[in-house]
């Protein structure tokens, strides 16, 4: 999930859950013991907008509705970011007056004004089935460049003063995120990374460009007051912004927390799914997707009706989570401060001499929930209520196969943790003769130096002319050591060059011939030159083209091991919640009014309903 030239920091695959783990022989010890627009007539090159200014609107207070996303530059902003803004954008905009709706997306096209650039990434299929990328302004009313300055300065002058007399600010973040380095990393949103600079076609990509969970607590501590916040993430890395109002530590149980809370599609370790720049109907799956669904009742793609709009984001993260079977883990801030409590419990206090015979007691109780032996939750109704959530959620999981239920329902916390460990994919090697030479090597040394011949002198014939520029300049860079044609590096940095090279990246294209045939020469390239050689005169050109067409391409006809009988996340999120709702139990068993209160307080601020409409 990366750019070359330009683009958002790539972390693939996912981080094992890290939770605390058990003393050996702790539960023993114990027991004995006790997610077509329409087109902009603007010129490119134009400066952003400056952000509006809403006279008089500090004076006021108010709920505030926030929609934040399109951040990374125009290889990473896809579609589905688009659509999600759009979505959200109308509905908010929909239901509540102008002056309470901020929306922050992409570099800040917006309708009625001069567009910037093209700002989001399509995939679309031609007619034999393939992708071909494309670009358009991500145009919304009253939008804005989603930079950090942009946001923050909003955040501080506008949309807190708004809240801070008693609103709510319903804070929808539907971006891409990341991991900050190093040891105390944390949770960021990847904004808008693309600015002016002399570099890259007069522009040039920041990376510095985000918004961590420090950045948002710092403004939000700062003008805050007797508001609160709401908020719905979907972006990869979410999990840490819990941290806004729930403690890392479980130092100070009876500390008053600050009335944030909401939800996120997953942990602060992991990524999540969606981003994608060709959402199918029916493939196109995850929390990106699924909680504006829900929340909206329409459908993001067709905007079709699906059912009536729900009433808050914990009705819709209920909604969306009972349907999510990808490699998201969506969970809410009072599940983050459970979890806490879980990882205290089984890394501090467990170890504690201080323990009291309450406390020892409630502990084996907390080990027989995690290892999923029948034990009698505390009949707290909200605790009940929130297994019967967990157990709804488990159903979901388990029906996708039965090994997978039967560990689900009967798997010990021990059998749990072993299926997290996800098997290697392993390919198989290649099947060219030993010592023979490379399909690279006889790009390099053969095909590649007669193809630019005829590309250069004019004999390409299956190069159409409109694209003929734009194959100069890839030879020109391969001459610099690039690869373009080779199977496992054709696409490292030709999107950049085809954003650039095709015109797509002007808000209004005016070579419509260029902007069509750069893209689709991209994808046939390497097929259309293999067609080239067999009719080449040159025999040398001939073989060395039908040696490259018969030698297996990188990842075609890999041996790929089968899928795993159990599902690895299905069995993370289980004992997830298996670790919740001991933990509950546990403060319920000991009476831990303080701990208890501070929950109360995050769920109460979890199920703050959205206002009815306040137009018409």
């Amino acid at each position: 999930m990366g750019c070359h030239l330009f683009g958002y920091p790539a972390r693939s695959g996912r981080s094992q859950n890290r939770v605390g783990r058990w003393l050996a022989g702790l539960a023993v010890g114990l027991l004995a013991g006790c997610q077509a627009p329409a087109p902009v007539t603007s010129q490119p090159g134009v400066a952003a907008p400056a952000p509006m200014v809403r006279t008089g609107q500090a004076a006021r207070t108010g709920d505030a509705f926030v929609i934040l996303t399109g951040g990374g530059t125009p290889l990473s902003n896809e579609y589905s970011h688009y659509l999600q803004a759009r979505a959200m954008s109308q509905y908010f905009r929909d239901r509540y007056p102008a002056e309470a709706v901020w929306t922050f997306f992409g570099i800040g096209n917006r309708e009625g004004a001069p567009g910037i650039l093209a700002d989001v990434h399509r995939e679309v299929k031609d007619g034999q089935g393939r992708l071909i990328d494309t670009w358009f302004p991500g145009t919304l009313p009253d939008n804005r460049p989603a930079t950090k300055a942009a946001f923050l300065q909003a955040l501080r002058d506008e949309i807190l003063p708004r809240v801070a007399g008693g609103g709510t600010l319903y804070l929808f973040v539907g971006d891409h995120g990341e991991l900050t380095e190093g040891k105390k990393g944390e949770s960021a949103v990847t904004m808008w990374q693309l600015k002016r600079g002399r570099r890259n076609r007069g522009w040039e990509e920041d990376n510095r460009e985000i918004l961590t969970v420090t950045d948002l607590r710092t403004a939000l501590a700062a003008g805050l007051g007797k508001g609160q916040v709401v908020f719905c993430m979907t972006q990869c890395h979410a999990g840490g912004f819990h941290f806004l109002g729930v403690p890392r530590d479980i130092t100070q149980p009876g500390a008053a927390l600050p009335r944030i809370a909401g939800f996120t599609a997953t942990d602060e370790e992991n990524v999540a799914s969606g981003c994608v720049a060709d959402p199918d109907p029916e493939l196109w799956q995850g929390y990106e997707r699924f909680i504006p669904q829900a929340l909206l009742g329409t459908d993001l793609l067709s905007g079709a009706r699906r059912g009536e709009p729900l009433t808050s984001f914990a009705a819709a993260h209920e909604a969306a989570t009972l349907v999510d079977r990808t490699i998201d883990k969506p969970y809410g801030s009072s599940d983050q401060l459970l979890e806490r409590w879980a990882t205290h419990l089984e890394t501090t206090l467990s170890r504690s001499l201080r323990a009291t015979d309450a406390e020892r007691a409630a502990l084996v109780a907390y080990a027989g929930l995690v290892d999923g032996r029948p034990v009698k939750l505390v009949g707290d109704p909200a605790l009940l209520q929130r297994a019967e959530r967990f157990r709804k959620f488990t159903d979901m999981l388990a029906a996708k196969n039965p090994a997978t239920a039967k560990l689900l329902n009967g798997g010990t916390r021990a059998e749990l943790q072993a299926a997290l460990a996800e098997p290697e994919t392993r390919e198989a090697r290649g099947t060219r003769r030993r010592g023979g030479p490379s399909a690279r090597r006889v790009w390099s040394d053969t095909l590649r130096p007669a193809w630019a011949a005829a590309v250069r002198s004019g004999h390409a014939a299956v190069l159409p002319a409109a694209a003929v520029a734009f194959e100069k300049r890839l030879l020109e860079l391969e001459d610099g050591g690039r690869d373009y044609f080779s199977a496992g590096s054709r696409r490292e940095g030709l999107l950049n060059e085809v954003y650039w090279e095709s015109g797509l990246s002007k808000p209004v294209v005016t070579d419509r011939a260029k902007a069509d045939a750069v893209p689709r020469w991209a994808v046939e390239r390497r097929e259309r030159i293999l067609d080239w050689a067999k009719t080449s005169g040159d025999e040398k050109v001939r073989a060395a083209g039908a040696s490259i067409a018969q030698a297996p391409r990188r990842g075609a006809g890999a041996r790929v091991e089968p899928e795993p009988v159990i599902d690895p996340t299905a069995a993370e999120r289980v004992l997830f919640y298996r670790r919740v709702l001991a933990a509950w139990n546990f403060l319920l068993l000991t009476n831990n009014r303080a701990a208890l209160a501070q929950l109360a307080t995050l769920i109460e601020v979890e199920n703050t309903p959205l206002p009815g409409s306040l137009k018409g």
